[in-house]
């Protein structure tokens, strides 16, 4: 069995979001070699990327934030709500100095199991037949997926995992995905589930 994921999945496990757990079986199934694991190399540069610009959005407001403070709290009616903020600087400064490294942390993880599907000619030009319904972004990774998807046997146990149910969840899509049979899910804590009865099906 294949699975298939994109930026989404990376950035779920490097921020520790609501459905972390879930991505973190799943990636242990591939770890301990139950399932493969494909993933668009696209999707290492642009979560990369969203974590640069996001830690310099952070340096930049907690930057702003000091000197306001500061200016503030030399006012006796507002030092003590200034003093309440210093845990807010604290935060910022965890998630600056923190987030490159927990995600640094996922990509290894991940490219230590995970197949990277790399744009080529094929991949691109299927991207472009989605242009003005995808992103170029998601198109990429769209396009990536399909490729990979056309050359694998089909009678395979095939499944994408996206939360970004607004690109990839729509009926042409779902339809596209089942013609190669690969099965789309929106959430990434229904997949352990659905992993686990097809591969006792495989048995």
């Amino acid at each position: 069995m294949i699975v298939y994921v994109e930026t989404n999945f990376i950035l779920e496990l490097a921020f520790e979001q609501e459905q972390h757990q879930a991505a973190n079986g799943i990636l242990k199934l591939a770890e301990h070699g139950k399932i493969e694991f494909a993933l668009p190399g696209f999707s290492i540069s642009e979560s990369l990327s969203k974590v640069t610009r996001q830690i310099r959005k952070r340096e930049e407001l907690h930057k702003s934030l000091i000197p306001a403070l500061q200016d503030i709290g030399r006012s006796a009616p507002y030092q003590q709500f200034v003093t309440s903020l210093e845990p807010v600087l604290r935060l910022l400064q965890n998630t600056i100095r923190d987030e490159p490294d927990r995600l640094h942390s996922v990509l290894e993880r991940l490219l230590k199991v995970g197949r990277l599907l790399e744009l080529d000619i094929l991949s691109f030009g299927h991207a472009l037949i989605y242009k003005g319904e995808l992103s170029t972004e998601d198109g990429i990774i769209y396009g990536t997926i399909i490729s990979d998807l056309r050359r694998r046997p089909q009678d395979e146990t095939k499944l994408f995992l996206s939360r970004d149910a607004e690109a990839f969840g729509y009926q042409r899509i779902k339809t596209e995905l089942a013609a190669y049979g690969c099965k789309y899910i929106k959430e990434f804590k229904d997949g352990p589930g659905y992993i686990e009865s097809e591969l006792r099906k495989a048995e």
